[in-house]
């Protein structure tokens, strides 16, 4: 064959699709299209072949999300959105699977799903996708929707009215999962006026389809599912919907592993044979970290898709009322442990992949519990002090900030702990994760030490006989 004969194969590198669009690179291709055309007229006709202009996407660099699976890329061309995407959709669902996003990564591979299967839904998705942009934008989560997050919501509720006419959608898999986004929605703004509203309504309409195990759509039933513990934790009140089986499965370690031995966990047992409920789930968790679940690679991509050990014993931290069954010390110091673990948990859960996690709440109410009750820790003072560690490094209200760094120079000096590295090992001896713990002290050191070095903080009987009752 004669080698002028031969195809001639142009290669066009593109990223993504969407740079067909782009003026530059359409020019370029009927360039090369039309030198093949003037190449081909100056050969004889029984001489010409065809011409072809392949265009090739390369792979996108390291620094680029793919879309290889889901949750790398930025907007999958091949996926079905139940909308058409203008620029500004297209940019905020890019934002969601941007690798350094604000947006969270908790169970995307869940609410995602669920987000595609309706009009009302996806548009929620979008609104709160722009509620992350301005995370990233301002450094903290905004408490208001700026235009482009209400355009988005408007839409939803917009889709949603017209949904709600047809009285055979009003309890279908679509219309609750499009409740549940509205309670996303709300979460993220830190509004629960408005998610406990749309949480009544998803109650209803679970009970009009016979309960929530009726509901066979394993990310939709996972969503509900989170949908409705992130609000209950950050309002502390117990969570009104079941674990699905597959955190059922993630709640607690395998039979026979091994347990690590924790001598506050003995020593709580042999004061409190009878208090059983807060520390069989410390237990738990003191076994899960031992055995680094929800530390690999594995079990954060678990996080990310069905869910990991974390949510399930949040829902069992908010079970438990301790002070429901009575006011004595017992009781008292099992529902501060209770805050403490939600407090030290809480950094864990964001490093997982959740956000936001509010905590306003549990600081403020151990505030209360701490103030309200005069008890004797005695050999379980740690677990008081490791509380109230958790509770300065998650509180971002500077008066509390500083009642729980008084409170910690106060513990300090009535333990005889005089050197900051000291205390550390006091926390660490309950329960620790070094990877992401390890520079927290930073936060709070400096206030600490500032009051222990103030004229008269050594006569501390007062604020001790106020925190810790009679040992003092």
């Amino acid at each position: 064959m004669d080698r002028s004969a031969k195809p001639i194969f142009n290669f066009v590198n593109l990223s993504h699709p969407d740079e067909l669009k782009d003026e530059q690179t359409q020019l370029r291709i009927r360039r090369l299209a039309m030198s093949e055309v003037g190449r081909a007229r100056r050969k004889p006709k029984t001489k010409r072949g065809k011409t072809e202009i392949v265009l090739k996407f390369r792979e996108p660099a390291e620094s680029s999300a793919s879309i290889g699976h889901l949750g790398a890329g930025d907007v999958d061309p091949f996926a079905l959105y139940p909308i058409d995407l203008d620029e500004k959709s297209r940019a905020l669902v890019a934002s969601i699977f941007r690798a350094n996003s604000a947006h969270s990564r908790q169970l995307r591979g869940a609410w995602w799903p669920v987000g595609l299967s309706g009009v009302a839904t996806f548009y929620n998705v979008l609104a709160n996708a722009r509620l992350f942009q301005l995370k990233e934008l301002t450094g903290a989560f905004v408490q208001k929707s700026d235009s482009l997050s209400l355009s988005m919501q408007s839409h939803a509720i917009r889709a949603m009215r017209e949904r709600m006419q047809d009285a055979k959608h009003h309890a279908s898999d679509e219309t609750i999962g499009a409740v549940g986004s509205f309670m996303c929605h709300y979460y993220v703004l830190g509004n629960f006026v408005g998610w406990d509203h749309h949480r009544d309504a998803i109650a209803r309409m679970v009970g009009m389809r016979g309960g929530v195990d009726n509901i066979t759509d394993e990310s939709l039933r996972i969503t509900i599912s989170w949908a409705d513990l992130v609000g209950s934790f950050s309002q502390d009140i117990p969570s009104i919907v079941a674990l699905p089986e597959r955190w059922q499965a993630s709640s607690r370690s395998p039979p026979g592993s091994p347990r690590p031995l924790n001598n506050i966990s003995l020593q709580w047992k042999q004061r409190f044979p009878a208090l059983m409920d807060w520390v069989t789930i410390f237990d738990d968790i003191d076994q899960l970290i031992m055995l680094d679940r929800g530390f690999t690679e594995k079990d954060k991509h678990l996080a990310e898709t069905t869910g990991c050990w974390m949510e399930p014993t949040m829902v069992r931290l908010l079970a438990i009322r301790p002070l429901n069954n009575g006011s004595d010390a017992g009781h008292v110091m099992e529902e501060v442990c209770r805050f403490g673990t939600m407090l030290f948990l809480a950094p864990i859960w964001r490093w997982l992949g959740a956000s936001p996690v509010w905590t306003f709440t549990l600081t403020r109410s151990l505030i209360s519990v701490l103030h309200g009750y005069m008890i004797d820790w005695g050999e379980l003072k740690p677990l008081l002090v490791w509380t109230v560690y958790f509770a300065a490094l998650e509180t971002r209200d500077t008066q509390e900030r500083s009642q729980f760094a008084f409170m910690l120079a106060v513990l300090m000096s009535g333990m005889r702990v005089r050197e900051w590295d000291e205390l550390i090992q006091v926390v660490k001896s309950v329960l620790w994760v070094d990877r992401i713990f390890s520079s927290s002290d930073e936060s709070i050191r400096d206030e600490v030490v500032s009051i222990l070095r103030l004229p008269g903080t050594g006569d501390v009987t007062p604020v001790l006989e106020e925190i810790e009752g009679d040992e003092a």
